[in-house]
């Protein structure tokens, strides 16, 4: 039985996000994400090497860390992210420091730079935490990036959404609002779709077009946004958890 792990959100600095972070059992709001964008030569081969040096994600303080390969809007094969959960975000943007000083992580990452290349280093602030499961196996996400012309009405209009997912069959799917910070991108929220498996994910972005109760949660998403900026699907694989 999968074990209900609440994850990967932050707070706002609005009263609305303030209430969240007190009304929410959500250990990791207020926390980060950090993230190692690359392509790998070989994905499979790569995601065995990081299970093989669980301690690294130890020795950089990450409650949860996993591998996500994308399967669906990728620049190129390979393309990979690393990431790494912490219940604050100053340990998220501790990471950098620690990949940069610590000599062991340093060689580590010498050893892998010869079958993947490192595209760049993202950091998220958690806006809005999971409210089920983040999967402790294999699981499938759809991330976009956007820019909203309300952030606070879009991150209700969120929530909405998955309530009405929840209230029509996809107990299973969440969604999850993250702020890049110091990362490079122009969007200004980034949401993430986490589901079981990737024709889960599928059926989750069908029901837009086939059934009412999700058009019209969608509508009330789309009417406090612009177009989106990016929009990739990958499948996902949790490979570290703290004691």
């Amino acid at each position: 039985m999968n074990r209900i792990i609440y994850v990967i959100t932050m707070a706002l600095a609005s009263a609305g996000s303030w209430a969240d972070h007190h009304e929410s059992d959500n250990p990791f709001i207020g926390g980060g994400l950090a993230l190692l964008d690359l392509v790998a030569d070989d994905p499979r081969d790569y995601i065995a090497r990081q299970k093989e040096n669980l301690e690294t994600f130890d020795r950089l303080g990450a409650s949860l860390a996993g591998v996500c390969t994308a399967v669906s809007g990728n620049d190129s094969p390979g393309e990979m992210q690393v990431y790494s959960i912490f219940d604050s975000l100053g340990g998220a943007f501790n990471m950098w420091e620690v990949m940069a000083t610590d000599n062991q992580i340093r060689n580590l990452q010498s050893e892998f730079s010869a079958s993947r290349r490192l595209l760049g280093n993202q950091t998220w602030q958690i806006v809005k935490g999971l409210e089920g499961e983040i999967f402790e196996s294999t699981f499938a996400s759809r991330v976009v990036d956007v820019n909203p012309t309300n952030p606070e009405a879009y991150l209700q209009a969120i929530k909405a959404m998955e309530r009405a997912y929840h209230e029509n069959g996809f107990g299973r799917v969440q969604f999850d609002v993250h702020q890049p910070i110091a990362s490079g991108v122009s969007g200004y929220y980034k949401v993430v779709v986490l589901a079981p498996t990737l024709q889960r994910l599928g059926e989750t972005f069908a029901a837009l077009s086939s059934e009412t109760w999700a058009q019209d949660a969608y509508a009330l998403v789309t009417a406090s946004r612009t177009e989106l900026l990016s929009d990739k699907a990958y499948h996902c694989e949790q490979i570290y958890q703290s004691l």
